[in-house]
């Protein structure tokens, strides 16, 4: 190989790395500022996407650029010269691949978080929309070197029969996942309890099964198909506030109207000052059964969200208890009469 072609090959590859670095240190943070100032997000997306391959880019680049060089320089044959391209070109169709994977998941989460959007962020539609992209670029890259994709196609089909009854329970928890994202009746953060009496909140749908976070930190996993036929009670479905009720019994000399005066007062003050009480909820309270030894009611409160019902019902006892012993309200002993017969 001459000098000149050694310098030539050199100063493209260099030249090349050192204009993609300059490319991305200077042009991106400019286009990063004016991206920002959209309310778009994806258009953030877009360019850091971009950003992480534009150096790989002008590689590839050079690499077109000094093909010619190697070609006259090692007198290459004409089929070799075309493998060379179509390997750089597969390189490109690659990077593009991961690019637009990566700006549809992005894309499929951005839409997510968007207020007022219905696209859940399940990580089995990310995982779609990869698998989508990769399976075009793989077909673009046969294409370059020269493949048939028509009868490769037609094989697959053949063969995707009997993997279709190979894998059914697999796919038939794929597609009850799919079901349960476009019906849009659980979502993910929700709060749902099983039909097996199981709960939590949905924390991901995958291609295979729901995972669900109960209140001990543990994680409780359901096969999609299994969640597509079991009723399910979602709590935020609709309206995340939640109405709940105290259970309370007083003495049978108590004064009922000033109960339920007195009750109404203390959940409204806990509502008030407790984080996560609905503020302009009326409380009220329903006296509903003669019990052993107590006049039973229900004191009802209403919180944002079903989380917040275990902390203000901790405070609204305390300071209901507190109350009571203030106005002279007895929280009477369950008390059992025994008469002992003489024998």
């Amino acid at each position: 190989m001459e000098q000149r072609h050694i310098i030539e090959i050199a100063i493209a590859v260099g030249g090349s790395v050192i204009l993609g670095w300059l490319v991305k240190m200077i042009v991106f943070p400019v286009l990063y500022k004016l991206a920002r100032k959209t309310k778009w997000k994806s258009d953030d997306l877009i360019i850091e996407s971009i950003g992480k391959w534009i150096i790989f880019w002008f590689f590839l680049g050079a690499c077109l650029y000094i093909t010619p060089i190697f070609v006259e320089t090692f007198s290459i044959t004409p089929r070799y010269e075309r493998l060379i391209y179509r390997v750089i070109t597969s390189f490109y169709i690659l990077s593009f691949s991961f690019l637009l994977a990566r700006i549809a998941s992005g894309m499929l989460e951005i839409g997510a978080t968007r207020e007022g959007s219905n696209v859940p962020t399940t990580s089995i539609l990310s995982n779609i929309a990869r698998a989508l992209i990769f399976i075009l670029g793989f077909i673009f890259i046969l294409q370059t070197f020269g493949v048939a994709i028509a009868p490769l196609v037609t094989a697959l089909g053949v063969g995707g029969i009997a993997v279709a009854l190979a894998l059914q329970p697999t796919l038939s928890n794929l597609f009850s996942g799919l079901q349960l994202i476009v019906s849009g009746k659980i979502n993910i953060g929700d709060y749902v309890l099983l039909e097996s009496g199981q709960r939590g909140f949905i924390r991901d749908i995958t291609w295979r099964n729901t995972t669900i976070a109960s209140y001990s930190n543990n994680i409780i996993i359901v096969p999609n198909s299994k969640m597509a036929n079991s009723i399910i009670e979602n709590y935020f479905l609709t309206d995340r506030k939640i109405t709940f009720n105290v259970l309370v019994g007083v003495g049978y000399e108590s004064d009922l109207e000033k109960v339920e005066k007195i009750s109404i007062e203390v959940a409204k003050t806990i509502l008030e000052q407790e984080e996560g009480g609905v503020k302009d909820f009326e409380p009220y309270v329903r006296f509903y059964n003669f019990g052993d030894s107590s006049i039973d009611l229900k004191i009802f409160l209403q919180v944002m969200d079903y989380a917040n019902q275990f902390s203000i019902t901790s405070m609204f006892i305390k300071l209901l208890h507190k109350r009571y012993n203030e106005e002279g309200i007895n929280i009477p002993f369950p008390i059992r009469t025994v008469q002992m017969k003489n024998t």
